[in-house]
Formats: structure tokens, sequence, C-alpha cells
């Protein structure tokens, strides 16, 4: 963690209310955009930021800087509270048995994309295949940790995952192909 992180963290410990803003500004786009990928509503995703920071400021004590790095802390507090979020609103819900079906295809020119095309594809994805697409891949959970916080086996995770590619690469070719 660099010296100035610590430093913020150490002054927000002590109610440093100009800590607190510039602890929040430093990492609030990077936390958004996080939120952002688990809600594709931009108030909904406002809403689990504000919700986080709360978390993140009432938690700060906890975090240990020898464990990782603050984004990384703070990013499981916003995946969290989305998935609350989501449990809550009852948006999806996973299967507890699936076949596993081939887990890697490779997606041809994927790389051409640009971020704002890739995510407007993954934004058209189901709800399930999306938030275990990004636990997995932007937020670099494992199965097993995936497994855990959405309660269902690994293997379910890694075929939701797998839909989730598939999914993606039909998902892009008919954009390719409306473009």
């Amino acid at each position: 963690m660099d010296s100035i992180t610590h430093t913020l963290i150490h002054k927000c410990l002590e109610n440093d209310r100009v800590a607190q803003k510039l602890l929040y500004h430093s990492t609030k786009d990077y936390l958004m955009s996080v939120a952002y990928r688990y809600s594709i509503d931009i108030n909904e995703a406002k809403d689990i930021l504000q919700n986080a920071y709360i978390k993140i400021f009432h938690n700060l004590s906890s975090f240990n800087s020898d464990k990782g790095k603050f984004k990384t802390w703070a990013s499981k507090i916003v995946v969290n509270e989305a998935l609350q979020l989501k449990r809550k609103k009852k948006e999806f819900e996973l299967l507890q048995e699936v076949e596993i079906v081939e887990a890697y295809t490779d997606i041809p020119a994927l790389h051409k994309l640009t971020i704002e095309e890739l995510s407007k594809i993954i934004n058209m994805l189901p709800e399930v295949h999306r938030v275990i697409l990004n636990m997995y891949y932007f937020e670099e959970y494992t199965h097993k940790e995936i497994a855990e916080i959405l309660n269902i086996k690994s293997s379910s995770s890694r075929a939701q995952l797998s839909k989730a590619r598939k999914l993606l690469i039909k998902k892009w070719e008919s954009y390719n192909l409306a473009i």
C-alpha cells in the first residue's frame, strides 16, 4: 500500500473528514465501475456504491494492508453489497445442479472490441452469468470463493461461467453482424 493511502486510512480512523473525502474521491471512480458491472442501472449502481462506502468507513479498522490492497478490499465490499441487493430484489437465482460444459472457447477478434462495446455485450447477458463472469474475471474470485459467496457448488460456478462465455460469444457474434 502506498504511503498516501496508508496516511489517509490512518486519518480516516481518527474521524478526519478531509481524509475521508480524499479517500472517497481517490477510490470512487474505480469502485463505481465495480458497482456498475453488477448493475446495468446507473442509479442502482450509485445506491450500491453509497451503501458500500458506509460499510467501508464503518469497517475501515478491519482493513489489513498485509493481506492486500485497499482497493481490492473495498471492491469486495462493493461486490458483496451488489449481491445483497440482488438477493433482496430476487433478481437472480442460481441452479444448484447444472451440467458442466467445455470451459474454454476462443473468441476470435474479441481483442478488437473497445471497453464500451465489451461492456455493452456483457450487459446483454442474463444476470446470473454477468455476476459470475464479473466475479471470476474482474474481481478474480476463485470458483470456490464464488460458490461460498453465492451459496452454490464450485461445479455450478464453473458451469455458469462456461455458459456465460458461450452466451458472450453468441452476443458478440450478433453484435458484430449488426455493426
